[in-house]
């Protein structure tokens, strides 16, 4: 605890939420229940319900449950456990916690990563987010079937410009409008689910099968698991943004678990049920039909607004990576939002049917990138720094940096992710899903996880730190 007193922070450091450098203790504003619900508000969209309906090609209603909640809690405590600590501790966000194992230089693969899984994320939702909204205005009469496409990028357009706005007043902005969606998330939700137990009960739910089986209930079992563990992965780039502004990892560890980790399960085994007894995942298409036309249309606003929630919190998140750019530091907030928001723009108004078809292989992407990552962050601070490090030296880009390591590279990070990235793709092809033994009994990410992570360690104890790189003690 006194190590976190005795920080030196860089000279001339600004401490607040949209800075670069750590947030102090007291700018450090959210409560628990504050990020709790700024999770939820998160990791609640219309991606769970893409997720759920991709587990439905291979599983059933009970089987599809259980696979998507293992999943989604496993990889959430692998995150937790990666970034939390540190995060919290120091005030830190995710993007500058990467020079500890890739190095002053290398840090730049984890920012790249970073801002390619926010785009993807981010297109998908405000996607959705067209989509949802021209539904409505069809349904209401307002806008014509013809013109479906055109009204669905004009809308998309105009979110996007919401989404700058909101943001504004950077994490404040998020923490308010986090909590009013949060509670629109969870009870449309509930609506959701009531109004799919209510036209097809129960038993035509448990009793619907799987659209594409592969015959070997271990292999879809695994793959359920699977799509829950690339899925929350991909909250490495989210987490450490939100949790910094947090005093206490006491304060952080449960609600970013529960906030991140079971909602994203609840609200996927929505899109999992609607696909086995209604053929489509996508809310758009059958809520009207269920619902009817005025309260359904009100479930499609309500929806836009839970992708809406998402993406502000998505380019906050992404934005602050940027702004590690020597260059970007010297654009205001705004410049640097606008910017972060221009690649979703190109890919919503031109190629939207790229990412939103993909669906899937993007997923299995997260595993790729992320979990070795992940593995390589928890080796790294809990087992060779033993949670301590120099918050200064983060901040020093020459060559002289504790965190140098070589010319600015770490040999161990860039080869521990080499060789995950290999395993992932030996066990689990993104494309095609098809498999390698000992995929069915281990799943791809975890493997690949354990395996990036080895790989850190070995070349970590044996070269990097008999050569006095990387500030080790």
């Amino acid at each position: 605890m006194g190590m976190v007193l005795m920080v030196n922070y860089p000279q001339n450091h600004k401490s607040d939420t949209e800075s670069i450098f750590p947030v102090l203790k007291k700018d450090r504003k959210w409560s628990s229940n504050d990020l709790l619900l700024v999770s939820i508000s998160n990791s609640v969209a219309t991606w769970c319900f893409l997720m759920g309906g991709f587990a439905g090609y291979f599983l059933n209603a009970k089987m599809g449950s259980i696979a998507l909640i293992a999943g989604s809690m496993i990889g959430i405590f692998f995150v937790a456990l990666a970034l939390v600590p540190i995060t919290t501790k120091y005030g830190l966000e995710s993007v500058i916690t990467s020079k500890l194992f890739f190095g002053n230089r290398g840090w730049i693969i984890a920012l790249i990563l970073q801002y390619i899984s926010v785009i993807g994320w981010n297109s998908i939702l405000l996607i959705f987010f067209g989509k949802a909204a021209s539904r409505m205005l069809i349904e209401a009469g307002l806008i014509s079937a013809g013109t479906k496409n055109l009204g669905m990028s004009v809308l998309t357009l105009i979110a996007l410009i919401f989404v700058w706005f909101s943001l504004r007043k950077g994490a404040i902005s998020v923490r308010i409008i986090s909590k009013i969606i949060a509670v629109i998330i969870m009870s449309i939700g509930a609506w959701m689910f009531y109004m799919i137990i209510n036209n097809f009960g129960i038993s035509g739910i448990a009793e619907a099968k799987p659209l594409a089986s592969s015959g070997d209930k271990l292999w879809d079992y695994v793959t359920g698991v699977e799509i829950g563990l690339v899925s929350l992965m991909a909250w490495w780039p989210y987490i450490g943004g939100m949790v910094r502004v947090v005093p206490k990892t006491s304060q952080a560890t449960i609600p970013a678990m529960l906030g991140l980790g079971l909602p994203v399960a609840i609200m996927s085994i929505i899109g999992l049920f609607s696909i086995l007894v209604i053929g489509d995942s996508d809310p758009t298409s059958w809520m009207t039909e269920l619902g009817g036309v005025v309260i359904g249309s009100i479930a499609l606003l309500f929806i836009a607004l839970a992708n809406f929630g998402s993406a502000v919190i998505g380019v906050y998140i992404s934005s602050l990576g940027l702004r590690h750019i020597p260059f970007m530091q010297k654009l205001s907030w705004n410049q640097t939002t606008g910017l972060a928001l221009m690649p979703v723009a190109l890919i919503v108004i031109f190629i939207p049917g790229v990412f939103f078809d993909n669906f899937g292989t993007f997923l299995t992407l997260s595993g790729v990138l992320f979990a070795p990552l992940i593995g390589i962050q928890i080796v790294d601070y809990h087992l060779f720094r033993n949670r301590r490090l120099d918050v200064k030296e983060l901040y020093n880009p020459s060559l002289n940096s504790s965190y140098t390591f070589l010319r600015g590279w770490n040999p161990a990070g860039i080869l521990g992710m080499v060789v995950g990235f290999f395993t992932y793709l030996y066990l689990l092809d993104p494309i095609t899903y098809e498999s390698n033994a000992p995929y069915q009994y281990v799943t791809a990410t975890l493997p690949t996880m354990f395996i990036g992570a080895f790989v850190y360690w070995t070349v970590t104890k044996w070269i990097v730190i008999p050569r006095g790189w990387g500030g080790y003690k």
